[in-house]
């Protein structure tokens, strides 16, 4: 995914919209690119079973 941001950052630096790779990377704008990946949801750990007999 990287590779295809710089492709990116690239044409608009081309075209003099930017000039810093990382602010146009993580900008809220190009989060297309999928680059800054959003956080997963934590997993809920199953209830700890303690009874003498566990099924």
């Amino acid at each position: 995914m990287v590779f295809r941001g710089i492709y990116h950052f690239t044409q608009a630096l081309n075209q003099g919209n930017v000039t810093n790779i990382v602010a146009y990377l993580t900008a809220p704008e190009n989060r297309d690119l999928g680059i800054v990946k959003s956080p997963r949801p934590k997993r809920a750990m199953p209830p700890l079973d303690l009874s003498p007999n566990p099924s």
